[in-house]
């Protein structure tokens, strides 16, 4: 038997010294072309995350809400998990008293030191943590395929067709995946999913270490990352504490060797430790292990879709969806290909629901064959080489992990909840299957030509670079939450790399339409305003949908934009009244106090107007002899009003909504706007004993370049 056969037969003996060098240089090639291929992808990847058309990149650019997890660590710092009231807005859960986000505590526990050492940076970490989960996503990746391929063929050779394919896999996951589109919305919602996917590959590699080989260092980097994994999602977090549980089985039934049956004990402890402290969590968030009530979630309060969503299907999660999941995620045909640059996107339309199953909401959802098709393709290959009889080497203890991974898909088939962001779920399965079958098709092609493993290295690469442009693609047309600079800037790219005339596409009319397809132009009035479709069905939310909240404004003509800049020349808690800004008919923007050192905007209707959004803005704080601005929106076209708050000196403060804090401001009222205004800035003055406020208004002109010149030229 010679050195290569016995370490293949038993992967827990050291590699002899002859075999050495051979296992070092195929490392070597392995590690340059994994960080080649993280380094090709991470171009486009950061500016998805740090830019994404805003003109100016940010490595700290986040979309709200993006700061729930700085307010969960705060709460931990002082003993308890509940939040201040109204911080977390639709998302929060009232439970004894106090408002508590579903959001597990992992992300929470990183920020806290960072909190202590540089608050600074407090309410700024979301795409920085990102970045750190898709930097954690390659790095658990590579070395996930190294031990799978350790595993199969222990110290054979690599040749740079194989090391060029292992960085192409490397590259297909975190660039050609989900995890670009979750990159172009760094919120609480994305971030909870890139942290879930780097965890649960984390947790993979070591528990496939400790079935390779049990040592206590091992079975401690288990239980720490199955432990972070259960503490922030509970999909990939269960799904890391079942594959724990089904190791402990497997060394209970003395399938790693008599010898290792007493490591049975330990994966068990590292498995249910984990779930214990979750469940306990979860206990103190919602009075139960295992409870997420969404009958007490403020969003279920003020939405009457929702309560009937939950009342039909007798809560969130059931069987009767999946059918219309499993087709959303796993249909082939779930792209748009265009003329129109970025030629490769998302449908335009939301994912349908089959059966007339009522769903809480659908969005324009991709699919795994159509957007990742070597990821879907390579873990077929994966799973069939892993399950069948006499699996080459030892790749048979990946069997266990396989199927725990496939069980983190399991919450998002059976939600009534369809969206793109979801495909993160099944990405763990997806990247072990896929390293299985790399390694398995590489060991075949050794023994065949080098014509072959050349041919095999190119359409790995080939069917890479799609998977790399579909994702990018859908990530550069992720427009739902975008600002109007964001808008205009996507809009001038297309005008210039689309393969016709973008003039021809706009749509025209005198009333804007609720809802559009995803992209779609709409000039309204003769260029009364110019608008981008997100593609987004409010229709399930008739205070947004009235409100035309599927619209992206790009041009708005004078007089709809007004930024009102005031000075406090007292504490905002010694106002006496309240203070009207502006009026738009019969509707008036009033500052009131609120508190010592804070004021509210409320948004007066003389007529019905919905309750949801909210006509009542948060408290922000304003400190005397500090110019403010505030900037109010009032679109006739979209019967909508903002209202957004930036003081000029010393920073700002306030509190979003549910539309992002990016661009001018913080987003503080978001209502329904009726009738044709026009709107009046009131009570201009200048500060004087008798008066506590000075106001004055500064014009915001519109020439409508842009809707002008597609009118004017064919592009």
């Amino acid at each position: 038997m010679g050195p290569e056969q016995a370490l293949l037969d038993r992967p827990d003996l050291q590699a002899e010294p002859k075999i050495e060098p051979v296992l070092a240089l195929g490392r070597h090639r392995f590690i340059i072309s994994t960080v080649v291929g993280m380094g090709v992808v991470s171009i486009p990847y950061l500016f998805v995350l740090w830019d994404l058309w805003t003109g100016l990149p940010n490595p700290a650019r986040a979309v709200g809400p993006s700061n729930f997890y700085e307010l969960q660590a705060r709460a931990m710092a002082h003993g308890h998990l509940y939040v201040p009231k109204g911080k977390l807005g639709i998302e929060a859960f009232l439970h004894n008293g106090h408002a508590y986000t579903y959001f597990g505590i992992f992300p929470s526990l990183l920020r806290m030191p960072v909190m202590a050492i540089l608050p600074v940076l407090d309410g700024h970490m979301t795409a920085p943590s990102m970045l750190l989960a898709w930097l954690m996503t390659g790095i658990f990746s590579a070395l996930l395929l190294w031990r799978v391929r350790i595993l199969a063929i222990g110290a054979a050779a690599m040749g740079w067709t194989e090391a060029a394919s292992s960085g192409a896999l490397i590259a297909v996951i975190t660039g050609g995946s989900v995890l670009v589109y979750l990159a172009a919305n760094p919120w609480v919602y994305d971030e909870d999913l890139a942290w879930g996917v780097a965890l649960a590959v984390g947790a993979l590699f070591a528990l496939l270490g400790v079935m390779e080989r049990p040592t206590w260092g091992r079975v401690t980097a288990s239980f720490l990352l199955i432990l972070a994994a259960d503490l922030n999602r509970l999909t990939t977090g269960w799904a890391c504490v079942t594959a724990a549980l089904l190791v402990a089985a497997w060394f209970a039934l003395g399938k790693g060797g008599a010898t290792n049956r007493r490591w049975a004990l330990p994966m068990i402890i590292a498995g249910l430790i984990p779930l214990f402290v979750g469940c306990a969590v979860n206990w103190v968030k919602f009075g139960g292990p295992f409870t997420l009530p969404v009958a007490d979630q403020v969003w279920t309060m003020v939405n009457a879709h929702r309560r009937y969503f939950l009342a039909v299907n007798g809560g969130d999660f059931s069987f009767r969806f999946l059918p219309s999941t499993f087709v959303a995620y796993m249909q082939p045909a779930a792209l748009r290909f265009s003329t129109l640059f970025p030629f490769i996107t998302l449908p335009d339309t939301p994912a349908r629901a089959l059966g007339g199953t009522v769903f809480d909401q659908t969005y324009a959802t991709s699919s795994i064959p159509a957007s990742m098709p070597l990821l879907f393709i390579l873990s077929i290959w994966g799973a069939i080489s892993a399950f069948r009889p006499h699996a080459v080497g030892s790749i048979r203890l990946t069997r266990l992990l396989l199927i725990a991974a496939a069980t983190a898909s399991g919450g998002v088939l059976l939600a009534g909840y369809i969206a793109d962001r979801y495909l993160a779920d099944f990405l763990p399965f997806l990247v072990l299957a896929s390293a299985i079958a790399l390694v398995d098709l590489f060991r075949r092609a050794a023994k065949r030509s080098r014509r072959l493993r050349v041919l095999l290295l190119v359409s790995i690469v080939v069917t890479g670079a799609f998977c790399v442009a579909a994702n990018i693609g859908a990530s550069l047309e992720s427009l739902n939450i975008w600002t109007s600079a964001q808008a205009i800037r996507f809009v001038e790219a297309q005008r210039s790399l689309s393969l016709e005339p973008l003039a021809s596409t706009v749509a025209r009319g005198p009333v804007l339409p609720y809802w559009a397809p995803t992209g779609q132009i709409f000039d309204v009035n003769d260029c009364g305003g110019l608008y981008l479709s997100s593609g987004v069905d409010y229709h399930t939310s008739p205070g947004q949908n009235l409100q035309h909240l599927t619209w992206t404004p790009m041009e708005q003509a004078g007089g709809i934009n007004h930024a009102i800049t005031m000075t406090l020349t007292q504490p905002a808690g010694e106002l006496r009244s309240v203070i009207p800004i502006l009026r738009h008919g019969r509707t008036t923007v009033l500052l009131e106090p609120s508190g010592a050192q804070t004021l509210q905007v409320a948004v007066i209707h003389a007529g019905n107007a919905p309750s949801w959004p909210p006509s009542v803005s948060p408290p922000f704080v304003v400190q005397p002899h500090r110019l403010i601005t505030i900037m109010v929106m009032t679109d006739p076209y979209m019967h909508s009003i903002e209202v957004r708050y930036q003081q000029v000196q010393g920073g700002f403060e306030g509190l979003a909504t549910h539309k992002p804090a990016v661009g001018a401001g913080i987003l503080l009222v978001d209502h329904y706007l009726a009738g044709p205004g026009p709107a009046v800035v009131v009570g201009q003055r200048r500060p004087s004993r008798s008066e506590p406020i000075s106001i004055s208004s500064i014009r915001t002109p519109s020439n409508m370049s842009l809707c002008k010149s597609f009118r004017s030229s064919g592009r």
